[in-house]
């Protein structure tokens, strides 16, 4: 879908939906924090593609700025499930609009707000229409992007952009299929720059559920670990396919990918 010039030129960013880490607060990517106000403030909007808003609060912590209070609610409206794509296009008000990208691979519009028809007689007790979110009633505001509902856009299309867009805040690498896809390589230059360690397994964790992972041995220190290949065949990876891998830590001991 063509983009106008507008569009464009709105900051954005994108996650991946975990409801390990992401169910009850959402991590904005330290690099989006030049976006953003400062002193940061109270409360935000979150617009879905549905036509409805959200307030949630903004809270710091160690200079991330988090989607708090509220979240939780957005997450639960829209049914949220583990591996789903998100994108968030903010304008600055504050607000950002959030598109979610399904399994479908393919942009889906959730929690849609229910429009009713006033007649003749009704013209006169005209009330704007707004939706309840979160406790407070916020007035619904035209899309940044309007979306009709027989339009989709390709998850292969979002991932085209994750260049020209801002990167998530964990650690991330990128890796392309191979032949031989029995162990994931971690690059070593990703694992010297954040300092990171790993123990003797690793949890791969995509839109079909957790696996296990045992960690491999090889030559020259590599860190790698195994499975990677159930991982492949559940999501049709073919080769020459690349794959977006975020490592989710505490205290830089990677614990899932």
């Amino acid at each position: 879908m063509a983009e106008n010039e507008d569009d464009v030129a709105l900051p954005r960013f994108f996650k991946v939906f975990l409801s390990e880490t992401a169910s009850e607060s959402m991590a904005i990517p330290m690099s989006f924090n030049e976006h953003l106000e400062d002193p940061l403030p109270r409360k935000a909007k979150l617009q879905g593609t549905g036509g409805g808003v959200w307030t949630v609060s903004f809270t710091t912590i160690r200079d991330c700025a988090y989607f708090t209070s509220g979240w939780s609610k957005f997450a639960e409206d829209h049914e949220l499930k583990d591996g789903e794509f998100l994108t968030f296009v903010y304008d600055g008000h504050p607000t950002f609009e959030v598109s979610v990208f399904g399994h479908s691979r393919c942009k889906e519009t959730r929690a849609v707000v229910e429009t009713v028809e006033l007649s003749d007689s009704d013209d006169e007790e005209e009330e704007d229409s707004s939706v309840e979110a979160d406790g407070e009633v916020e007035e619904v505001s035209q899309s940044i992007y309007p979306v009709d509902s027989n339009q989709t856009v390709s998850y292969d299309e979002v991932v085209a952009r994750v260049s020209s867009m801002e990167v998530t805040g964990n650690p991330c690498f990128t890796t392309n299929l191979k032949q031989r896809t029995y162990e994931l390589f971690i690059p070593a230059n990703v694992v010297r720059e954040h300092a990171l360690t790993f123990g003797d397994s690793i949890k791969y964790i995509d839109a079909e559920g957790v696996m296990k992972g045992g960690r491999g041995k090889w030559s020259y220190d590599r860190v790698c670990f195994k499975g990677w290949n159930r991982i492949c065949r559940r999501n049709r990876l073919r080769e020459g396919d690349t794959v977006i891998c975020e490592m989710l830590h505490v205290r830089k001991k990677v614990h899932s990918i």
